[in-house]
């Protein structure tokens, strides 16, 4: 006698339809009745592929609704990305600055820039000090459309000489030709009433400070106001003079290795010295504003300890005058000490050459939708004048265009946070770099590659 065991399942209406289906194939078609006395055994098998059946079923259609959903999703995002739109701000119209400006206005994704500026446009026009690009600079402004050509100055050693004036003037006029509206605010001291202004713009805003490293714009905006400080393992001097009675022409910069100086009249005699350590010497700036940095990579001879620790303005002015008038081009008239003593700036005595780093570049304030950067000296400066400075500021903005593309685009949290984190570790790369071949490259080095 047939036996039937009852069997449990949890099926749906559907999922019964298709089990009667599967059973009527697995009798043969005959119809599910029973003669008296007999009864049907249940296709436990039967039941089972059914059950799976309809499973592959269920998640094969959730899988082409989740593609669809991701396809139209990234799709959509796309179409959002491509849209995205910013505002601008440049704190600031140094070479920096101006830059800056520049490379935001070539962006589609930038709906205006604004650039705000203290100082008036004609005072930009007549700063008279010297600006030096490297061929790394070179190349970064000429992919932005700068002619240096078209710029007033002279070449030497693969670095180009011009008038800080001069360039600002160009960078200015290309600014005027650009499809992208650019607002110059010159004049116009930025202070917390302009962060209203700029907090009060619709949509999103990307703020950049380079207003040097003495200017406020980056503390106001929210960026903390601390600095690690590095050692460069060296040691140096400065010097300067203004002669108001010449114009300013650009002169190319001289390197001079291996210098002693004769300190005995001082009380260092010359077999106190260590004869194996020679100052680097670089005389740059035009026929008006002349500069002198001294260095030496850093050591503890009697002659490096003796102008490190005594404070000495006779013998440092000295020091100056001599390596200006043995160093100097054939054309320019040697310094007098009367002259020195009433013109000449310089330091008391050699320091500690430091690279000073802003610990936040980059930051973002959610409930007014802004980004805010800190560019040039505004995020790391150095102690010690090379007249190669602005290189240095021009290398943290080769990634400005991707942080624009970045900053406009970003639509989640984690779109924001590596926004973030690729400009803080792009920046942090230049200050490394500068550590390890900076002074190097642009002082103890007889050109600049």
């Amino acid at each position: 006698m047939n036996s039937c065991h009852p069997v449990h399942y949890n099926l749906s209406v559907l999922e019964v339809i298709h089990v009667l289906f599967s059973l009527e194939a697995a009798i043969g078609e005959r119809p599910l009745t029973a003669d008296k006395g007999a009864m049907v055994t249940c296709d436990v098998q039967a039941l089972r592929t059914a059950q799976a059946s309809v499973v592959t079923q269920n998640l094969l259609v959730t899988l082409v609704i989740l593609s669809m959903f991701m396809v139209t999703k990234s799709y959509y995002n796309h179409i959002r990305r491509q849209m995205a739109k910013c505002t601008v701000f440049v704190i600031g119209a140094g070479p920096t600055g101006l830059t800056s400006a520049l490379i935001a206005s070539q962006n589609p994704h930038v709906t205006q820039v604004i650039v705000y500026e203290e100082l008036t446009r004609a005072a930009l026009i007549e700063r008279s000090h010297q600006v030096e690009f490297n061929r790394k600079s070179r190349e970064f402004l000429s992919s932005l459309g700068i002619d240096f050509n078209g710029i007033e100055g002279c070449m030497e050693n693969n670095i180009f000489h011009t008038r800080i004036g001069v360039f600002l003037e160009h960078v200015l006029g290309m600014l005027q030709l650009r499809s992208i509206p650019v607002t110059f605010k010159s004049g116009v001291k930025f202070g917390r009433d302009k962060i209203l202004d700029i907090e009060s713009c619709p949509g999103r805003k990307l703020v950049i400070a380079c207003d040097g490293s003495s200017g406020q714009a980056a503390r106001l905006l929210g960026l903390t106001d601390e600095f690690l400080h590095s050692s460069c393992h060296a040691f140096g001097a400065v010097a300067s003079m203004d002669r108001a009675e010449l114009s300013s022409v650009p002169l190319a910069e001289r390197r001079i290795h291996g210098l002693l100086f004769d300190l005995s009249a001082y009380g260092i005699e010359l077999g106190d010295m260590d004869l194996s350590t020679g100052f680097s010497l670089k005389m740059f700036g035009s026929t008006r504003h002349r500069y002198m940095s001294l260095a030496l990579p850093r050591t503890e001879g009697t002659l490096v300890r003796h102008m490190r620790l005594v404070l000495d303005r006779s013998m440092m002015r000295n020091i100056f005058v001599q390596c200006f008038n043995t160093c100097k081009w054939s054309n320019e008239s040697a310094l007098t000490e009367a002259w020195a003593l009433r013109h000449l700036k310089f330091s008391p005595r050699l320091f500690d050459i430091k690279l000073f780093q802003r610990l936040e570049t980059v930051a973002y304030f959610q409930d007014t939708d802004m980004f805010v950067l800190a560019e040039g000296e505004a995020a790391r400066c150095c102690n010690f004048h090379t007249g190669l400075d602005v290189n240095t500021a021009l290398s943290g903005l080769t990634s400005l265009q991707n942080t624009i593309n970045q900053a406009a685009c970003a639509l989640t949290e984690v779109d924001i946070l590596k926004t973030l984190h690729d400009k803080s570790q792009h920046s942090e790369s230049i200050a490394k770099q500068f550590l390890r071949s900076g002074l190097k490259q642009e002082v103890f080095t007889h050109w600049y590659s």
